[in-house]
C-alpha cells in the first residue's frame, strides 16, 4: 500500500486552515503552520511532497517563504501551490516566478483544490520516477567509464610496477587541490578520475628509454616526451566527460607556467586549468620517488624545492594560485603519500 503523501498548509487565518484540512484530510497526512517560519521549520523536519501556501501573512509573507524554498536545493523541488484572496495577474505572475506549480484564489473551491493537489502530487512522482531511471542511468554511464578508466591505467602499470601507486596517489592530490581551490565538485570528482591517465602515453614508450637505469639522450629525451601526445591521441574523441578531461591532463601536465615547458611551450593561462593542477602534484610525487636519476627526496626537501626552487625546479614553474593552493594543503599531501 502506497504511504500518504504529506501537505503542508500555511494560513495564518485558522479557519482557512481548517477549511483546507477538511477537504484532503481523507486522503492525505496534514501538517499546519501558521506563519512562515514556523512552515519552513516543519519543512525542514518532514519535507512534505506539497505545499499549499498563503500569501499574506505577517512578518514572512508567502513570497519569501517561496523565495527561500527554492533557494535551498533540499527543498527547491518540493511543489508550491499558492492560496490567496489576492488575484491581481502580477500577484499570480509573481508567485509563478518565484517557483510556484500553481495559484488557487480564495474562497477555494473544493472540486479544484482537490484536482489540482491531485494532478501535482502525481506529476512529482513521475519527475521522481524519472529522476530516479535518470540516476541509474548516469550511474551505469559513470560506472562505465571508471571501469575504462582502470582499465587504462591497469596497461600503463604494465610497463613499471611503481606506477600504480603514483597514478592511485594522484587522484587524490588533484581533487584535495581542486577542492581547496573552490572548483566545485563536479570539476573534482572529473579530475579525480581523468588524472591517473596523464601519463598513458608511456605505454608506447620502449622499455629500453621507460626504465632506462641512467640519463637519456638527447634523442632518447625527444621520444620520452612523445608521451604527451601520445596520450593525447589515445584518449582523444570521448564523450565521457573523465577522457575529455584527460586529453587536457595528457598532453599538457609538463607545460609550465613560464612557457618553458613541453610538448607546446604554452605559457601562463594558454595552460588548461586541470593541467596546471596536474603539474604540480605530478612534480610532488615525482620528487618524493626514487627515480633513475635521483633519490627519493621527503616531503620537507620536496616542498622546499617546490616553494623555493633548486635551480631543476623552481617556482615561477607552476601556476601562483595553484601553488598557493598547494602550500594549504601540505598536510593532506604528506598524509596521501604516506599512505600509499
Amino acid at each position: 500500500m502506497r504511504e500518504k503523501a504529506r501537505i503542508l498548509i500555511v494560513d495564518d487565518t485558522p479557519f482557512n486552515v481548517k477549511v483546507l484540512n477538511d477537504l484532503l484530510q481523507t486522503d492525505y497526512d496534514i501538517y499546519a503552520a501558521n506563519n512562515g517560519r514556523e512552515a519552513l521549520d516543519i519543512v525542514s523536519r518532514i519535507k512534505p511532497n506539497l505545499i499549499l501556501l498563503d500569501v499574506m501573512m505577517p512578518e514572512m509573507d508567502g513570497y519569501e517563504v517561496c523565495r527561500r524554498l527554492k533557494a535551498d536545493e533540499n527543498t527547491a523541488a518540493i511543489p508550491v501551490l499558492f492560496v490567496t484572496a489576492k488575484i491581481e495577474v502580477e500577484d499570480e505572475t509573481k508567485g509563478l516566478e518565484l517557483g510556484a506549480v500553481d495559484y488557487i484564489t480564495k474562497p477555494v473551491s473544493p472540486s479544484i483544490v482537490r484536482a489540482r493537489v491531485k494532478n501535482h502530487l502525481n506529476l512529482r512522482r513521475y519527475q521522481e520516477h524519472l529522476e530516479e531511471m535518470v540516476d541509474e542511468k548516469t550511474r551505469l554511464l559513470r560506472s562505465g567509464y571508471v571501469e575504462t578508466v582502470h582499465r587504462l591505467v591497469l596497461a600503463s602499470e604494465f610497463k613499471d610496477e611503481d606506477t600504480g601507486s603514483h597514478i592511485r596517489r594522484v587522484s587524490y592530490y588533484t581533487r584535495e587541490l581542486a577542492q581547496c581551490m573552490g572548483l566545485g565538485r563536479e570539476f573534482a570528482e572529473n579530475i579525480f578520475y581523468a588524472s591517473p591517465m596523464h601519463d598513458i602515453g608511456k605505454v608506447a614508450i620502449p622499455d629500453a628509454i621507460l626504465l632506462k637505469d641512467g640519463p637519456l639522450n638527447a634523442e632518447e629525451w625527444q621520444i620520452m616526451q612523445s608521451h604527451t601526445t601520445i596520450g593525447a591521441k589515445i584518449l582523444a574523441g570521448s564523450v565521457s566527460p573523465y577522457l575529455r578531461m584527460a586529453v587536457d591532463i595528457a598532453l599538457c601536465h609538463h607545460e609550465r607556467w613560464d612557457g618553458k615547458g613541453y610538448p607546446q611551450g604554452l605559457k601562463g593561462e594558454n595552460i588548461p586549468l586541470t593541467a596546471r593542477i596536474m603539474h604540480i602534484t605530478d612534480q610532488y610525487d615525482a620528487l618524493r620517488s626514487q627515480s633513475p636519476y635521483k633519490p627519493a627526496f621527503d616531503h620537507r626537501k620536496t616542498v622546499a624545492i617546490i616553494t623555493e626552487g633548486d635551480g631543476r625546479t623552481m617556482p615561477e614553474h607552476f601556476d601562483p594560485d595553484v601553488l598557493a593552493a598547494f602550500k594549504k594543503s601540505l598536510d593532506i599531501f604528506q598524509d596521501i603519500y604516506a599512505e600509499e
